[in-house]
């Protein structure tokens, strides 16, 4: 387990919005408590570049989730786009194999000593999204005729954790439940970005305390405290926040919720 002083460090909130008012708003009532954000599809393709620079004006980092995938050169030259903008993380998809992830980590390193810091390149590995059976769905059904084996999110995950550790990668996104198989399979330098994070889960797949339950669609799910005792280097968290009327006591349970069950531990 982390040392809980670093905790706000490594949260990292989501800003799924379409307008820089907002994000304004909410950066204002989390100034000093929150120190890192990401900026997905949603509002990037909104305000743009924009986006991170307003970000990164506030004195804040920015994760900048896009996800590229696509061929290596153009993956590449997105990568260092990304790094010259500010981005302090970038994503691409592990899937789009080895030849575009190392090119995407040249593109960092460029980045980086153009930005005078270091970038972390990062692969996603299974979107937190997908449960065991729509992973099979989508990627074993032709072969096993709908067959579902326990766990297989869990080592599609692995394979592509490798996969990005060969590519020389920072780390994966992955959920928190691969996260601590992850961290023992290819070391903790190997940095691992959980979202999926919800304050209290009571069995897989039902949740609650979720501020917009009824449209949540994450399945693989961990509370902050799950995650971080998981091995987890940062944890993304966005409608148990952004969704909530009060931001600000929304932030203090999930950290409550770390600190409570460290002192729990320690009993």
């Amino acid at each position: 387990m982390k040392n809980s002083d670093n905790f706000k460090d490594k949260i990292i909130i989501a800003l799924d919005y379409d307008d820089l008012k907002p994000v304004k708003n909410l950066l204002d009532k989390l100034e000093g408590k929150i120190f890192f954000y990401k900026v997905g599809f949603e509002l990037f393709t909104s305000c743009g570049e924009k986006s991170v620079k307003f970000i990164k004006d506030r004195g804040c980092k920015v994760f900048l989730d896009l996800k590229y995938h696509d061929i290596p050169n153009t993956v590449y030259k997105a990568v260092k786009a990304a790094g010259k903008l500010g981005a302090d993380i970038i994503n691409v998809h592990a899937s789009g194999g080895t030849e575009m992830m190392s090119a995407a980590k040249k593109a960092a390193e460029e980045a980086s000593e153009y930005a005078g810091r270091h970038i972390d390149i990062i692969a996603v590995t299974v979107l937190t999204s997908l449960s065991d059976g729509d992973v099979n769905g989508i990627f074993y059904d032709y072969k096993e005729s709908g067959v579902c084996n326990e766990g297989i999110s869990s080592d599609l995950a692995i394979h592509l954790a490798r996969l990005a550790k060969i590519s020389k990668l920072d780390g994966v996104v992955c959920s928190a439940r691969e996260s601590l198989n992850i961290k023992k399979t290819f070391g903790n330098d190997f940095k691992t970005v959980t979202p999926g994070i919800r304050t209290k889960t009571i069995s897989d797949n039902i949740i609650t305390n979720c501020a917009d339950n009824s449209k949540d669609d994450q399945k693989r799910v961990m509370t902050p405290y799950e995650a971080f005792n998981a091995g987890a280097d940062y944890i993304v968290v966005g409608r148990e926040i952004t969704g909530a009327a009060d931001p600000v006591g929304a932030f203090n349970k999930i950290y409550a919720d770390i600190k409570d069950n460290m002192n729990m531990q320690k009993i």
